[in-house]
């Protein structure tokens, strides 16, 4: 039964990993350069992929619950 929601939570950590890898990619290039990261950038870029992070989890979390009750 809590298999589905245990492979939701593994997907979306591997996901989370995954935003976070592309996003300071992202925010390196097209917002600074190859200038230094300002102070703030680090809050951003763990901000933004601990909210998207989060968002995916209840996701996956609750399809797997759904899935598990034959839904």
């Amino acid at each position: 039964m809590w298999r589905y929601v245990l492979a939701g939570i593994l997907a979306a950590l591997g996901i989370t990993t995954a935003v976070m890898v592309f996003g300071a990619g992202i925010y390196w290039l097209w917002l600074f350069g190859d200038d230094q990261w300002p102070a703030w950038a680090e809050v951003a870029l763990v901000g933004v992929a601990y909210t998207v992070g989060l968002a995916v989890l209840i996701g996956f979390g609750v399809v797997g619950y759904r899935r598990s009750r034959g839904g």
